[in-house]
């Protein structure tokens, strides 16, 4: 047989247990043939022998780190396929479309000839695509093809489909985000993923057809106000931002629910299929080994291996055990994770905490005092732009015994996000349980209606925090909301429920042009002329929060930053403009936030009038 003719099993080059093999053909008017040969292990191991009882035993094999524990133990090797031994197979053969749509199935138990089977590893896969005079070529690259339309079509149905080969994520078919082994992070996952997703429902609705008890792979869920796709596009979207993907991560696992076997088909939600079972996998998973069982016997006419209700104890058992099996893994590696943590805590390294164990670390610690060096880390993570908006709230809602820290890093958060101000604000009203916040507002009568400002402070019962003036109501909302959190956690005094809001004179203003086409206004000049060297190292030390808190301090505005994203999804490109009274700047990144900071930058060095080093574009 030649190379071209071989049905292909892509698989890791260590692997022991080889459950499948393909061959994909092209229709001359469209459309595909594709040809899944399974592994036949229910031919040497019959029910209730002791290989079966021990692999129902396992359920299925595992994988650890230094070792495999095979479901079937030594027995998988008179079974598993192979490139240079005769093999029994149940080939799964259906036609589809062009637009991937299963048209016609047929089951039969072949017999594949030593040499009919070849084996490609997943690292192999670009290079033999690439390839056009590798004798497997054709074969991959139609198997691809077919691959792809079916993706395409499972998508577009609205399942959960991600295939993340750059970060190595994929979701598994209960919905559950998991990492892609670095092995096969090749495009030869998806071929492998989609042609066995495509057999396994084929297969489900072939036994429907023949009216046929097998256990279907049934999966229901909550999903009420968006498609799976939904899910799939956030997540994709949320890559680049940790928290936010972490956040996607546990929605996830909340809306989707867990999916189980039955002997009655009720549809598979993640996957988008009307009917699902499991199949490909009869050398590592024992469902797979029973509905193997039951085709066997069906399509060589001999009797049913199982009667409905032993089938039905069947499904019971294993998803009672599995249910079982995954609380106690969950509560592993709870009590790994609860030592990790403790280690960090006591080595005072917050910096190695990933976002679930800084939540949970930072939440418990400001409900009593701050251990040593948690300052040190909210001002890392302000600088690294990681502190989020939950960070300042639980900061502002802490005992008096903050009140040091919170003094120390309120200002440098109000200067690089004063948009957490409102936020942290209701934060503080809502779990305090203080009197609600009402807002009083003025407008400058000496402004003209095209260039109006605006007086806005907040208040809290007694509470009154200072009048904040800006040229927009939201930025002065924005920092009224700073202003009286400054009062409730205790740096500020109330101020009198007289006082008025103290506006700027027309001396002070219409004298001032307004900044344009990159120039600043004299006195803003003349206040960078006295920056001493210290004071610009600190600045380009953090240029972001810098900038910032500038830009308030002088009345210049809000610092703007725009993004253009482009490139592939595996390779995004991010183009970040910064842009403060008229002046701009430029950078790019392969992530947003150094872009951002990149950006901020290019515009530090122009409004400190530094040519040689300023640029209005920086690649990072």
């Amino acid at each position: 047989m030649t190379t071209s003719h071989c049905a292909i099993m892509i698989d890791d080059a260590s692997s022991r247990d080889l459950d499948d093999a393909f061959i994909v053909t092209a229709h001359p008017s469209g459309g595909w043939t594709a040809t899944i040969h399974l592994a036949l292990p229910a031919r040497v191991i019959h029910p209730n022998s002791p290989a079966d009882r021990r692999a129902r035993a396992h359920i299925m094999t595992k994988y650890r780190p230094t070792t495999t524990v095979p479901m079937l133990g030594t027995i998988e090797r008179q079974a598993t396929l192979s490139e240079t031994e005769a093999r029994h197979a149940l080939s799964v053969i259906t036609d589809f479309t062009p637009t991937g749509e299963a048209i016609a199935t047929t089951l039969a138990i072949n017999e594949l000839p030593a040499g009919s089977c070849t084996r490609l590893p997943y690292s192999h896969i670009p290079h033999v695509l690439a390839d056009p005079t590798n004798p497997l070529h054709i074969p991959v690259a139609t198997a691809n093809q077919l691959a792809q339309t079916l993706l395409t079509r499972r998508t577009a149905a609205g399942a959960l489909a991600i295939y993340d080969l750059i970060h190595g994520y994929t979701v598994t078919e209960d919905g559950a985000l998991t990492e892609i082994p670095t092995s096969q992070r090749t495009v030869g996952y998806i071929i492998v993923a989609e042609l066995m997703i495509a057999a396994s429902s084929a297969t489900a609705t072939w036994a429907i057809d023949h009216d046929l008890p097998i256990l279907y792979r049934n999966h229901q869920t909550s999903l009420t106000s968006s498609t799976g796709a939904d899910l799939a596009a956030d997540l994709a979207a949320s890559l680049h931002d940790h928290e936010l993907f972490t956040q996607l991560q546990r929605r996830t696992i909340r809306t989707l629910g867990k999916a189980t076997y039955a002997t009655i088909p009720r549809g598979h939600h993640a996957l988008r299929l009307e009917a699902y079972t499991h199949i490909t996998s009869p050398l590592r998973r024992y469902p797979d080994l029973i509905n193997q069982r039951i085709l066997h016997a069906h399509i060589t006419g001999l009797p049913a291996p199982y009667t409905p209700a032993a089938l039905d104890a069947i499904a019971t058992d294993i998803n009672t055990r599995l249910q079982a099996r995954k609380l106690a893994t969950e509560q592993h590696f709870k009590q790994q994770d609860r030592k990790a943590t403790a280690r960090n805590i006591l080595d005072r390294n917050y910096e190695s905490l990933d976002t679930k164990q800084w939540r949970k670390t930072f939440d418990l610690m400001t409900q009593t005092a701050p251990a040593p060096g948690i300052g040190a880390e909210l001002h890392r993570r302000l600088t690294s732009d990681i502190l989020v908006a939950n960070d300042l709230t639980r900061l502002a809602i802490a005992g008096p015994a903050w009140a040091a820290i919170r003094t120390r890093l309120f200002p440098a958060i109000r200067a690089a996000h004063p948009e957490f101000g409102p936020s942290a604000l209701a934060g503080h009203t809502q779990l305090l349980s203080t009197e609600p916040i009402d807002t009083d507002v003025a407008t400058n009568p000496d402004r003209p209606g095209h260039q109006p400002q605006f007086a806005v402070r907040a208040r809290s019962g007694p509470h009154i925090g200072q009048w904040c003036i800006a040229s927009s109501k939201k930025a002065a909302h924005t920092q009224a909301a700073w202003e009286l959190l400054d009062v409730l956690c205790g740096h500020h005094e109330s101020s009198p429920a007289t006082d008025q809001p103290t506006w700027p004179t027309p001396d002070q203003t219409q004298h001032q042009p307004a900044p344009s086409h990159g120039a600043f206004p004299p006195h803003i000049h003349h206040q960078i002329s006295t920056l001493t060297a210290t004071k610009r190292a600190n600045a380009f030390a953090n240029p972001v929060a810098w900038l910032a808190n500038f830009a308030a301090t002088h009345d210049l505005g809000a610092l703007d930053y725009h993004y253009d994203i482009t490139g592939p999804a595996h390779a995004l490109t991010f183009t970040c403009t910064a842009t403060l009274a008229d002046t701009t700047a430029t950078a790019t990144a392969s992530a947003k936030t150094p872009a951002r900071v990149a950006a901020a930058t290019a515009l530090l060095h122009s409004l400190l009038d530094t040519p040689t080093q300023a640029s209005t574009t920086a690649n990072t």
